[in-house]
């Protein structure tokens, strides 16, 4: 092998480069859960909505509704939506240990996006419920006023 290609170290460049490239898509992915766990900047959407996922579907509902469904959503988790939200914090701070360890263990970083991945699954598969509940209740002409605002809002976030 060359000098070219292979560094003082003896590791491979495409070693390193490869690894590199696998630590940015795990920071990118941290910074997506980080965002997720401390961020709160989706324009006055409670929490406990936000966390069940599809922030535009409750963001077209009228403020009223979107508490209302919040409030059902807190009595129909099967886990309370504050202990989620402190269990994907702690497997996020389990996650930057696991990144900032001399040694990198994939499996260990696997399972922890693996775990967030299934939090965040039920989360939504909570609020789609919720949410199709909520629909189903509403008459012809309510339903076209919610498209129309959930329309409205998609077609503002595509121009930004």
């Amino acid at each position: 092998m060359s000098d070219e290609q292979k560094p003082k170290g003896g590791t491979p460049v495409w070693l390193r480069v490869t690894l590199i490239l696998s630590l940015a898509v795990n920071l990118l992915i941290a910074g997506i859960v980080a965002g997720a766990v401390f961020g709160d900047r989706r324009g006055g959407l409670d929490r406990s909505v936000r966390d069940l996922g599809g922030a535009p579907f409750f963001m077209a509902l009228e403020p009223s509704e979107r508490r209302e469904l919040a409030m059902r959503a807190r009595g129909e988790a099967e886990e309370p939506l504050r202990e989620s939200r402190r269990a994907l914090r702690q497997r996020f701070e389990a996650l930057l240990s696991a990144l900032r360890a001399d040694d990198f263990d994939r499996d260990a970083v696997e399972a922890l996006l693996a775990e967030q991945r299934a939090a965040a699954s039920s989360r939504a598969a909570l609020g789609e419920r919720v949410l199709l509940d909520h629909l189903a209740g509403l008459s012809a002409e309510e339903r076209r006023a919610y498209a129309d605002r959930l329309d409205k809002s998609l077609r503002r976030a595509a121009r930004r």
